[in-house]
């Protein structure tokens, strides 16, 4: 038995219930601190992880990865070593209202634990009043409105006033509010974790946006190229036609490449403009507000090597891990809050001050008032409330323990296709640099050979399409595998250690 139980049981007996207030309170003290936990102890459920990512990687020969135990630092993006990019990522760190909206509910469980808390401390109110009473004529039973037995006769009427501080405490002897609390404040640690998790999509956004709008400033300049290219050729079909050395159906085509090439450079305007407007949004900043320089995807970064860590790295580093982690710990404290209203709940109730039928006597001290003593509530028969209780939360904390593992499976499976797509890139974009030089060999020779009227006009011109198509298929795919290393960056858990707006406020 219980060490302070027996004590308490002891005291009792001895005083044949004539116990103190100060032995009593002190008695109900000891038993709230020495309560038991009921319901079972978080444990966190066995994973099967990976060793390393070797299996995946092809023995480690693709040249942007390093598969080491080593993780991607707090502000990755700057391994890319671009100054705008960098500004875009900061501002929207500073500015986004995703982040900030995130922050408030961050802010808003730590409040919510702190109110889950206060159920462990006594509650004292002061309650003051005046009520004016008749005492009923036809009622034997003195009433119970303050006013003693034979104090004031039936009809009679008279005033009670009263200050008076009321105390409940509700001893926590089964752990009913302690396990309440850290279901809180798993779910409180669970919104850091969604916060955590959208400033690294809004990264990987800001990231991916940036490099589309670097792709489509490389196509505007292709483009351009090759209108500029097919001019030539038409001011030289021109000629060549006022000499008679062509038919004029030779003009018509080349005046319909051009055409056709000056009608993709303003979609492709439009399209930059729309992508800009996202970019804005994103850092959170009005549409056309910011000055966005024209930089070709080539030229405007260093690619870099990204250190993916050990596969056990992601169960501590990717917040949507950690937050559902978060959820099953408050799942399983919630298991153990609704076992708790099985057992009885003991509380202390009382108030004290003054209280008197005369207002110039109010606050004599022969008007003092005062109670005090336990109370204890037994559950008999609540319609299986108790057992609906426990049953909805042992199924919740089976739920939330399927979502853990698929979250898990899932971010192994994001993180093995984007080692899969960044090896295969880099011999793609070997093969597809070749085809471009390729094509524009094959387009020098179908003009070289159409000068000298061995091939008709449209040999030349599919050998134009070519190129064209081969150079804008090397910008997308190049584009497409920065947007791989962001999306790397962001499934190995980079930009863990970005912390919370307010907090950077208050630090400042």
């Amino acid at each position: 038995m219980n060490p302070f139980l027996s004590y308490l049981r002891f005291t009792l007996h001895a005083s044949h219930f004539t116990l103190s207030a100060s032995q009593v309170l002190l008695c109900f003290v000891m038993l709230s601190v020495t309560g038991c936990l009921v319901g079972p102890e978080y444990q966190q459920p066995t994973i099967d992880v990976p060793t390393n990512w070797d299996s995946l990687t092809r023995e480690n020969d693709a040249e942007n990865l390093a598969t080491s135990s080593s993780v991607p630092e707090a502000n990755w993006w700057e391994a890319f070593r671009n100054d705008e990019l960098s500004g875009l990522i900061n501002l929207a760190l500073e500015n986004n209202h995703n982040i900030q909206d995130a922050s408030f509910r961050v802010l808003e469980g730590r409040a919510l634990t702190t109110a889950a808390g206060a159920g462990l401390y006594p509650q004292v109110n002061v309650n003051g009043s005046y009520n004016r009473i008749r005492r009923s004529e036809t009622i034997l039973v003195a009433p119970t409105s303050g006013a003693p037995a034979g104090f004031a006769p039936p009809g009679a009427n008279f005033d009670v006033w009263s200050a008076l501080l009321d105390l409940r405490w509700e001893l926590d002897l089964w752990g009913r509010i302690r396990r309440g609390l850290e279901a809180v404040e798993a779910d409180a640690e669970a919104l850091e974790m969604e916060r955590q998790g959208i400033v690294l999509s809004l990264i990987s956004d800001v990231g991916e946006s940036y490099f589309r709008l670097c792709e489509l400033d490389e196509q505007i300049e292709i483009s351009r190229k090759n209108l500029l290219l097919r001019q030539d050729s038409l001011n030289l079909l021109r000629t060549r036609a006022d000499a008679g050395l062509i038919s004029d159906l030779d003009v018509k085509r080349a005046e319909i490449l051009v055409a056709e090439s000056a009608a993709q450079i303003p979609e492709l305007h439009r399209l930059r403009a729309v992508q800009a407007h996202h970019l804005e949004v994103l850092t959170g900043s009005h549409p056309n507000s910011l000055t966005l320089a024209h930089n070709p995807l080539r030229n405007v970064l260093t690619q870099p090597r990204i250190p993916v860590g050990l596969p056990s790295d992601l169960l501590k580093r990717r917040p949507d891990i950690v937050q559902v982690e978060r959820s099953l710990i408050a799942a399983n404290a919630r298991i153990g809050e609704a076992r708790a209203y099985f057992f009885p709940s003991l509380s202390i109730t009382g108030n004290g001050g003054f209280q008197t039928s005369e207002f110039d006597q109010w606050f004599n001290w022969a008007s003092r008032s005062m109670s005090i003593g336990p109370s204890i509530t037994l559950p008999i028969f609540l319609g299986k409330t108790n057992v609906a209780r426990l049953e909805i939360a042992e199924v919740r904390y089976e739920q939330m323990l399927q979502q853990y593992h698929q979250t898990i499976l899932n971010a192994f499976r994001e993180v093995a296709d984007l080692l899969v797509a960044l090896q295969t890139r880099s011999e793609q974009l070997k093969h597809q640099g070749t085809q471009v030089s390729a094509a524009n060999e094959a387009r020098e020779l179908a003009e070289i050979r159409y000068r000298k009227g061995l091939v008709t006009y449209l040999d030349v011109l599919d050998a134009q399409r070519s190129v064209l198509g081969a150079e804008q298929t090397l910008v997308a795919t190049e584009r497409a595998r920065l947007t791989e290393m962001v999306a790397l960056f962001k499934a190995v858990g980079g930009g863990w250690n970005i912390r919370p707006i307010m907090d950077r406020e208050r630090a400042e």
